[in-house]
């Protein structure tokens, strides 16, 4: 089951934008509820799928300790560049998730966070997790809920919509695509899926500014070159006045961002 997904480009900029911004706001207290839900101990051996700047990688090696054993994988070696950078003892490797490269049952726990929404073969993608993973283990996959939990994103959206048009904002809404009800529940079915576990997890993404809450989601997940400069001048004032409810002390700005966690036994 192949379908058309936006996939953002990586460059040097984005994986800094990543790494600056939306490490702390959202992949790092997200990984915490992956580590918990998955129950990751001592000495397993644990698979992180598009792994990105490695930073659930980072959180399971704390949990696996010496004796275990890590493996970040991901599609971009920029990515992995900077992961290696900060993640010793870990295996950064690159990959396609759709045709992982491990033997059948080879580890006890298999991730994947917050980007199944980016991969085009879904199902071919969580047929490959539950494949390397143990009988007796844990494929854990963590996608945004719906966008009517966060009132901050969805004014972001409406912002998008109206200044950037169709194509950015169906860009951007990708985010939230496998939020949509019913949407994992059927991309686990097909791929064979009969018993599993949903968690819904609150959370709340904080980024240094509304400028930096709007550039930094439109130039992550969008064609944000596709949008003039006056444009988007104009969008940031209009942002200015639409988001100022959710800026916090500080001028920092605080959107809820709550989460699904699919937590899926190989057999």
């Amino acid at each position: 089951m192949t379908e058309s997904v936006f996939a953002p480009r990586i460059t040097d900029d984005i994986v800094k934008l990543h790494h600056d911004y939306f490490v702390p706001a959202v992949y790092a207290q997200w990984a915490h509820h992956i580590i918990d839900l998955s129950a990751i101990e001592l000495g397993q051996s644990i698979l992180d799928v598009a792994c990105g700047t490695g930073t659930l990688s980072r959180a399971a090696k704390l949990e696996t300790g010496l004796k275990g054993r890590v493996v970040g994988l991901d599609t971009d070696e920029r990515m992995l560049n900077k992961a290696r950078k900060q993640g010793p003892g870990i295996e950064w490797q690159i990959g396609d998730v759709a045709q992982l490269p491990f033997e059948d049952n080879e580890f006890d726990r298999v991730t994947c966070q917050f980007a199944l929404m980016f991969i085009k073969n879904k199902v071919a993608a969580i047929k490959e997790m539950l494949r390397v993973c143990k009988p007796d283990g844990y494929v854990c996959i963590a996608v945004l809920a719906p966008i009517s939990h966060s009132k901050a994103y969805a004014t972001l959206l409406d912002l998008t919509r109206k200044f950037a048009g169709l194509k950015v904002v169906n860009d951007l809404s990708q985010l939230w695509s496998l939020g949509e009800t019913g949407k994992m529940d059927s991309l686990l079915l097909s791929a064979g899926v009969n018993k599993f576990e949903c968690h819904e997890r609150p959370g709340i993404a904080t980024f240094p500014s509304i400028e930096t809450f709007v550039e930094a989601h439109l130039r992550a997940f969008s064609e944000f070159y596709s949008i003039s400069g006056d444009t988007f001048n104009e969008m940031l004032k209009a942002a200015h006045r639409e988001l100022k409810p959710y800026v916090i002390p500080g001028g920092r700005l605080a959107a809820e961002l709550d989460a699904d966690i699919f937590i899926v036994r190989p057999v």
